[in-house]
This record gives structure tokens, C-alpha cells and sequence, in this order.
């Protein structure tokens, strides 16, 4: 009978079990649901101070300056000469005698601008452009990047705060089951059931495999702690749990055709495929003629003593043409090399192709199937909840063993270690989607920010000149060359 009550009241001090996501609110949050941190907010944290997104932006932003280096070419320059000369020595001559000295000062502005250069600057433009527009995509897949790695940092501190939870009520099943274990032996078991120095040593051990895997949970959270904090900017906070990422496609073949045509590294290597395209052009434009005026206005006259009225006006034209006719085998070595880049570019946009197909198949995959998994953990947590419950009646009346009130915990607990991991895995892949498909961005997930645009750097590395002919100057250029320019980067 003093065996049965101890049964009874160890039953009656089994705490009820509760999900892992509650645990971990109560135990690792330890505030309010109202003050805790959205997966949005997080994603919004990192895009303003994310280091590695913002050096990707300064980056961008410096691959533009290439057009408006590349313009240059068909605009005027300007410059500025001032020389003084000195000399003195003898005469030189066979009945020359005594000796001479010139004092001598020369101010002038020489202007030089390109009228035909063949088609290099056009070209050299085409180029640029598309590295400019390539600059933008890899800023788009290293958005898209740092997103996953805060949506992965974000879920891995949500799932570990769960199996803490998970562990920790795990060590106090078993830290009670010990102890009335050895109670039970110490009074020498009862009727139906002898307890035994082997049923001690068991339970004993599973509560310090239970106190092993506690410490190993802890250490998990505290690294999935600092890479959140490393991603983010701030400490993880209390969090929620999401129900599912924006946008996400409707059907398989949906997603394929958003990842063929939106995917940032595919874009990106397509850019760049232009550019190789552009490059060729450049090559082969080294044999073309180019046309060039010069233009000279200066003075000249004696430095000291300085008179200036003195000095002579200088005025100077000049109308230069020039046709390469032999290189040494320079130009045909560098079409052919060209040539070989481009086919190189091509070939990896085929790679890029068929890496997004493949990453939207198996990202595709892993969401429905998480999908599922989440159903079935939630049947599981609620069947193993009532399970554990029945055992814990049963158990106060003698009909259950400790030993099965120990597996049914244990089965509990796993099912909710289980549901935790799937939430996760869930909605990582559903950001792995979304980057593969070129939807996860801040245009996207964050639409009341205020979102940057890698468009305004190149739209102002294309702006026209201060001369008001470099248009004309440009549209000649392109002459012969015109349909030569890619779509992802028109000529402008």
C-alpha cells in the first residue's frame, strides 16, 4: 500500500506535457508574444545593415562607373598646358663665336574629339552596360543570399529553442523516474513488480544521457544565437513562429518558368554573356578606320621679363584619319580569344540553367514534403499527448509500468522534436524557392521598405554629356554594329 501511494503521487506530479513551440515561449523567450520579433523584421534588420549586402551595393554601384568610363570615349577632352623654357650655351658652327640665351613661355588649351572610332567605344559601351546590368543581378542573388542565411539563422534558433524545451522537460521526466525508481528498489518493490539494481542503473543512466543531451541543445542555441546575431545585427530576441513565406508559386511548372526567366545567377551570367558578345565587336573594331579633330589655341612669348602683350596668338587644326594595316598577329589573336570567352560565358549559362531547374525541383520537393510533415507532427504531438496521459492514469492505478510511462514520454518528446525540425526545414525551403525563382528580395518580402535601386547608379553612368554632338558622335559610331546589341542591355 505505501508502495501504491508513492506510485500515485509520482503519477500525480507528472507535469502535463505541453509542445515544444509553447515550452520554448515560456522558457527561452520569457516575454509577451506582442514585443516578440517577426521573421519580416529580422529580414528588414539585415537588409539596412547587412555588411556583406552593402558591400555588394557599393560594389554594383562601382561596376557602373565602367559605362561612364566606356562614354568617354566619344566625348571631348580638354587640357590645360603652361611650359617655360630656359636655355643658354655657345654657338655652335665652325666660325661661330660667343654664346646664346632663350627665355621662352608657352600657355595653350588643346581639345581632341573623336568623330569615328570604328565601333571600339560603341562597343566598349555594349560591354560595359552589360556588366553593369550583371553588377545588378549579382547585388539580386547576394540579396537573395543574405535573406536565406537570416530566414535559415531566424528558423535555427526557433527550432533549437523548441528541443531545448524538448530537453529540458526530458531531464525532469527522467530525474523523477530515477529518483522513484530508487525509492521503489530502497523499499523493496511490492507484489506485482521487484525492482532491481538493474532497473536503477537504467534509469540513472538515461537521466545523465538526458543531462548529455541538454548540454549539447544548449550549445546548438547558443551558436545558432550568434550566427543570427552575425546575419541580423541584433540579438534573437523573442521570435514567432511563420506559417508560411509570400509568394510562393502555385504549381511545379510555374516555378520552372519564373526560375528560367528571374533566377539572379542565371541573369546574371546572361549579362555577362553580352558582354563577351561585346567583346568580340571590340576585337574586331581594332581593324577599322578612326576618324579624330584636334584643336589648339595658345600664346607664346619671352617668360621674363613678362610682357604680354608681346606674346604671339597660336591657333592650330588638325583632322587626323588612321587605318591599321598590320598588327604583328595582335587583333586575330585577341577575336579568337574573344571568341573563346564568349563560347566559355555561353557555356555557363547553360550550367546556370540547369542548376536553377534543379534547384526549384528539389526546393519544390522539399516544401510539400515538409508540408506533409508538419501535418503528420501535428497528428503525432496530439496522439502521443493523450497517449502520455492515459499512461500517467494508468500508472497511478497500477497498470502501467514506469517504464512505459517513460517510452510514451519519450515518444512525445521525439514527435515534437520532429515537428520542430520540419517547421524548419519547411520554411527554409520555402526561402530556397523563393531565391531560386528571384523572389526572395526585399521588393517582395518587404514591401514597405524603402528598397534599393541598382538602376540609378546606371542610369546616371548613361546620362548624356555636357557637349551636345556626342549623340550624333555616338549614333555614327554604332554604325554596322547596331543589331549587334544584346537584349539585356540595349544600346543607349
Amino acid at each position: 500500500m505505501i508502495l501504491a501511494g508513492l506510485v500515485a503521487a509520482a503519477a500525480l506530479q507528472e507535469p502535463a506535457p505541453a509542445s515544444a513551440q509553447n515550452t520554448a515561449q515560456a522558457t527561452a523567450q520569457g516575454t509577451a508574444q506582442g514585443t516578440a520579433m517577426t521573421l519580416q523584421q529580422a529580414l528588414a534588420l539585415a537588409y539596412r545593415g547587412n555588411p556583406g549586402l552593402l558591400g555588394q551595393q557599393a560594389a554594383q554601384r562601382a561596376a557602373t562607373e565602367d559605362s561612364a568610363q566606356a562614354r568617354s570615349g566619344w566625348r571631348p577632352t580638354v587640357t590645360a598646358n603652361v611650359n617655360a623654357v630656359y636655355q643658354q650655351g655657345p654657338y655652335t658652327g665652325e666660325y661661330a663665336l660667343g654664346s646664346f640665351q632663350t627665355n621662352d613661355a608657352e600657355t595653350y588649351l588643346a581639345v581632341n574629339q573623336p568623330i569615328y572610332t570604328g565601333g571600339q567605344v560603341a562597343n566598349k559601351v555594349r560591354a560595359a552596360d552589360a556588366r553593369s546590368y550583371a553588377a545588378g543581378h549579382a547585388l539580386r542573388l547576394t540579396e537573395a543570399q543574405t535573406f536565406q542565411t537570416v530566414v535559415s539563422a531566424y528558423m535555427d534558433v526557433l527550432r533549437d529553442r523548441d528541443i531545448l524545451a524538448v530537453r529540458q522537460a526530458d531531464l525532469g521526466t527522467l530525474t523523477r523516474q530515477a529518483r522513484l525508481t530508487t525509492t521503489r528498489f530502497n523499499l523493496g518493490g511490492d507484489a506485482t513488480r521487484q525492482v532491481t539494481r538493474t532497473d536503477v542503473e537504467q534509469a540513472e543512466s538515461q537521466r545523465d544521457a538526458a543531462e548529455a543531451a541538454l548540454a549539447a541543445a544548449q550549445a546548438q542555441l547558443t551558436a545558432s544565437s550568434a550566427t543570427f546575431r552575425a546575419a541580423v545585427g541584433a540579438d534573437p530576441g523573442p521570435l514567432t513562429q511563420p506559417e508560411a513565406l509570400p509568394a510562393l508559386p502555385a504549381t511545379l511548372p510555374q516555378a520552372v518558368a519564373l526560375a528560367q526567366q528571374s533566377n539572379p545567377a542565371l541573369a546574371r551570367d546572361r549579362a555577362a554573356q553580352d558582354a563577351s558578345a561585346a567583346d568580340i565587336d571590340v576585337a574586331r573594331a581594332s581593324w577599322n578606320p578612326t576618324i579624330g579633330v584636334r584643336a589648339t589655341l595658345g600664346s607664346i612669348g619671352a617668360a621674363s621679363p613678362f610682357h604680354g602683350s608681346s606674346y604671339d596668338q597660336e591657333v592650330t587644326g588638325m583632322v587626323t584619319f588612321s587605318q591599321p594595316i598590320e598588327s604583328g598577329g595582335l587583333y586575330s589573336a585577341q577575336i579568337r580569344q574573344a571568341r573563346d570567352r564568349f563560347e566559355t560565358a555561353r557555356q555557363t549559362v547553360e550550367a546556370s540553367r540547369r542548376a536553377a531547374i534543379q534547384g526549384v525541383v528539389t526546393a519544390w520537393q522539399q516544401v510539400q514534403s515538409g508540408m506533409v510533415a508538419i501535418r503528420a507532427g501535428r497528428a503525432q504531438v496530439a496522439s502521443a499527448t493523450t497517449a502520455l496521459r492515459g499512461y500517467q492514469t494508468e500508472y497511478g492505478y497500477g497498470m502501467r509500468s514506469t517504464i512505459d510511462v517513460l517510452i510514451a514520454d519519450q515518444n512525445l518528446r521525439a514527435a515534437e522534436v520532429s515537428l520542430a525540425e520540419s517547421r524548419h526545414d519547411t520554411i527554409v525551403a520555402e526561402a530556397s524557392l523563393l531565391a531560386t525563382i528571384g523572389r526572395l528580395s526585399a521588393a517582395t518580402l518587404l514591401p514597405g521598405e524603402r528598397t534599393y535601386d541598382p538602376n540609378t547608379a546606371l542610369r546616371r553612368a548613361r546620362a548624356p554629356g555636357w557637349v551636345p554632338w556626342t549623340g550624333a558622335v555616338a549614333t555614327l559610331d554604332r554604325v554596322g554594329w547596331q543589331d549587334a546589341c544584346p537584349d539585356s542591355a540595349p544600346c543607349q
